[in-house]
């Protein structure tokens, strides 16, 4: 029984050592091929703003020192007031309803209601405040807005947390990348989707989407996947376990 043990022991200590390699192979790799990966970023955003008629001009350098952006025309206008009325009564009766619910966690009211205090005083903000402007807003794809952290924080969260987790290896390696591919499509659709905000909506809602929400989207997927991860672990234990018994 000890022995037995011991090697199921040995066993995922030689997991997180793979895992290990493979997290420093993979930060290596994104390191080094960074600016390919945001001028390929780039292109891609760019068909994606094309497809939805946003107008705008993507820079490219040959230099790795300048990141590929790009360049939005911005025409601010003031909301009429009637539809700053409704979509503030809106969000007002969502938040009270919000208020009445006790099923829903604490965590999504809290984030829910932070979103759309938020979303009002913008509202407020180009009603009142805002006067009709044209101007050029500029997009980087550089470390903070690409999505590259987050596709490093995967492995140095999953190396350690699942890969010392009693089970077969390459459930644990499938599940590092498949949470690693969907962390780039949606970095690729969330630039786009912010992108295209600033265009329609102004900077102020840009900021909102790019810096609040698309930082607790990244911590909502990694945290799914990884539940999912366990729960495939798990099963696969049980089962195992179950025809031992057997």
């Amino acid at each position: 029984m000890a022995l037995r043990y011991s090697r199921n022991l040995k066993l995922q200590k030689t997991h997180f050592f793979v895992g290990l390699a493979i997290s420093l192979l993979f930060t290596m790799i994104v390191a080094f091929q960074v600016f390919n990966l945001w001028v390929w970023q780039a292109e891609i955003v760019s068909r994606f703003l094309s497809f939805a008629e946003v107008p705008h001009t993507l820079s490219i350098w040959s230099t790795p020192a300048r990141s590929p952006t790009f360049w939005i025309p911005v025409n601010s206008y003031p909301l009429p007031l009637m539809t700053a009325v409704v979509l503030v009564a809106i969000l007002a009766s969502f938040l009270f309803i919000l208020s009445i619910l006790r099923k829903i966690p604490s965590p999504v009211k809290t984030i829910a209601f932070v979103v759309s205090l938020v979303a009002i005083f913008t509202l407020l903000w180009q009603t009142i405040f805002q006067i009709e402007q044209s101007t050029t807003f500029l997009v980087t794809l550089d470390w903070s807005c690409s999505g590259v952290i987050s596709l490093c924080l995967i492995t140095l969260i999953f190396v350690p947390l699942l890969f010392t987790i009693r089970g077969p290896l390459w459930i644990k390696i499938f599940w590092l990348f498949l949470t690693i591919g969907f962390s780039v499509l949606w970095n690729l659709l969330r630039i786009s989707f912010v992108t295209a905000t600033l265009y329609y909506f102004g900077g102020s809602v840009f900021l909102l989407l790019h810096y609040f929400i698309g930082a607790f989207v990244d911590f909502i997927y990694i945290v799914t996947f990884y539940s999912l991860a366990l729960a495939h672990l798990s099963k696969i234990e049980t089962a195992g376990v179950m025809h031992f018994s057997l």
